[in-house]
């Protein structure tokens, strides 16, 4: 009976993964599907043509997304420890970043978790 505890707790982790709309970090992010990201924004380009991108701090390495949504929304955010929830695209070629359209934007603290 010990034996089949670890299956069933990695079953049990896959599982709450699918259903929370998030992948294992292990499995490259849902292309075009519901997707939760949970980190801070900021804000990179110049002033005439800037982005902004959320970085999230989960898993071994930082992921970083670009964020697309309403820049008068994001620019509030800067700084910030935010929930977003949209939509994923894979990176173009040039940047390497995946870019998360914005459905949704829970604010979590007034600072970023180092």
């Amino acid at each position: 009976m010990r034996a089949t505890a670890p299956l069933a707790l990695s079953i049990i982790a896959a599982a709450s993964a699918a259903l929370s709309g998030q992948t294992p970090r292990s499995a490259p992010p849902p292309a075009n599907g519901r997707y939760v990201v949970i980190g801070c924004i900021a804000r990179q380009g110049t002033a005439a043509a800037p982005r902004y991108v959320i970085t999230d701090p989960r898993g071994d390495k930082p992921a970083v997304y670009r964020l697309q949504g309403d820049t008068t929304l994001l620019v509030q955010h800067v700084g910030h420890t935010v929930e977003v929830r949209g939509s994923l695209t894979p990176p173009a070629a040039s940047t390497g970043q995946y870019t998360l359209r914005v459905n949704t934007l829970t604010y979590v603290a007034a600072t970023c978790r180092k």
